[in-house]
């Protein structure tokens, strides 16, 4: 299977697009392929019959007849090929072992804290990759590749994450994460911002119409992904936390950049931990002690229990993060927004405040045309993504 991935001639062109339509859209007939393709009838059964020697497809049944014999069915062989995908952030790192249909087959996580240097942590994804690969019988060659979701900076040509900010552990400076891996691995190693390999995920995973989609994961800062036409957007540095330097306040609070007003002034968790501190200064009762390492777990449990302190900073916080998406909104002319973050599924009225807000602040021309959703994948979505995008690079 990875050796016809790679292939490039003019003839697996042809049996690499017959191949992806069983895989997007199977199971298929030989009149459902060529009415896809136009390839010729004799043309078509030679593919398939090339297609099921190699065991990359199978007969799947029958499908219906319209009066005559009833249709043979194709479908892929999912057990041909395997691809890793891997989501560095700054709380965890999860490594997940796929099958050809992006399906999770193991994942492991562990969190990122002040000793995770980015030697422990590529150590402990190869040493991972190593045992899903013996607990699951997985050949060098049936691995195809390895897709990497890592917050940004990034140098995707060079394959290095360059510089990015809050990192519990110091050193994540021009991290060669590509090199690194595939010096173990004989492998195809994709690096991609994990904003844009979930919002790619969630696109592949959803039924609803619309290919520009804004893809938000704020969880200890806040990361934007965006699909237009279905592609994922790059910026040049890989760097998806960019959105969250957004004006929202110009007179506002100060920010890690040194500017003022930014959105993550008002939605990373230091700026909710800040506002709260700084209320309960001010003679404010918390449920939070000034002592306690704040967490969204200890956030959310307190906002449950009635803390006024702590909803009304969560729900400010949401009241920003509404008018951001908005401008996003009015500017790109998007079809969805998605959003994924601790908050987001385990505090209902911090969603509702923000997509409340964004409705506010939208054009009247996008007022019903904006679907908004919370991510369907959850912590998986950056994973599944980017074994996606990887496997996507062998059809483009």
């Amino acid at each position: 299977m990875k050796e016809f991935l790679i292939e490039d001639s003019t003839k697996y062109h042809t049996l690499k697009k017959v191949y992806r339509l069983i895989y997007e859209h199977g199971p298929l007939s030989k009149a459902d392929l060529q009415t896809m393709t136009n390839i010729k009838h004799t043309t078509l059964v030679r593919i398939i019959d090339e297609l099921l020697i190699q065991q990359f497809i199978f007969e799947s049944g029958l499908g219906n007849s319209s009066g005559g014999r009833p249709p043979v069915l194709y479908e892929i062989v999912q057990n041909r090929g395997y691809i890793i995908g891997i989501d560095i952030s700054r709380t965890h790192t999860t490594i997940a072992l796929l099958g050809l249909k992006l399906s999770i087959i193991e994942k492991y996580t562990f969190p990122m804290t002040h000793v995770h240097t980015p030697e422990i942590v590529i150590e402990n994804i190869i040493d991972t990759i190593k045992l899903f690969m013996q607990r699951h019988n997985v050949t060098e060659e049936d691995l195809i590749g390895i897709g990497v979701g890592s917050v940004g900076p990034l140098d995707r040509k060079l394959g290095l994450i360059l510089d990015p900010d809050s990192f519990p552990c110091i050193g994540w400076n021009h991290v060669p994460i590509v090199s690194s891996l595939e010096k173990v691995f004989p492998v195809k190693v994709l690096l991609e911002n994990g904003a844009n390999t979930a919002a790619f995920a969630e696109y592949l995973h959803s039924s609803a119409i619309g290919q520009d989609i804004l893809y938000c994961i704020n969880g200890v800062g806040l990361r934007c992904g965006m699909l237009v036409n279905g592609q994922v957007v790059q910026n040049k540095t890989g760097v998806a936390s960019a959105f969250g330097h957004m004006i929202v306040d110009i007179d506002g609070r100060e920010c890690i950049c040194g500017r003022k007003g930014c959105l993550l002034s008002y939605t990373s968790l230091d700026s909710m931990k800040t506002q709260i501190y700084e209320q309960i200064a001010a003679g404010g009762k918390s449920l939070i002690s000034t002592e306690q390492t704040l967490t969204f777990e200890l956030l959310i449990q307190a906002a449950k229990a009635g803390d006024e302190i702590v909803e009304n900073v969560i729900l400010n916080s949401a009241h920003y993060y509404g008018i951001g998406i908005a401008n996003m909104i009015n500017f790109m002319q998007l079809d969805q927004v998605l959003l994924n973050g601790p908050l987001i599924y385990e505090y209902p009225p911090y969603y509702e405040k923000i997509v409340q807000t964004a409705q506010k602040y939208m054009f009247n021309t996008y007022e019903n045309a904006v679907l908004f959703n919370k991510g369907a994948l959850k912590e998986d979505a950056v994973p599944i993504g980017a074994a996606a995008l990887l496997l996507n690079t062998f059809f483009t």
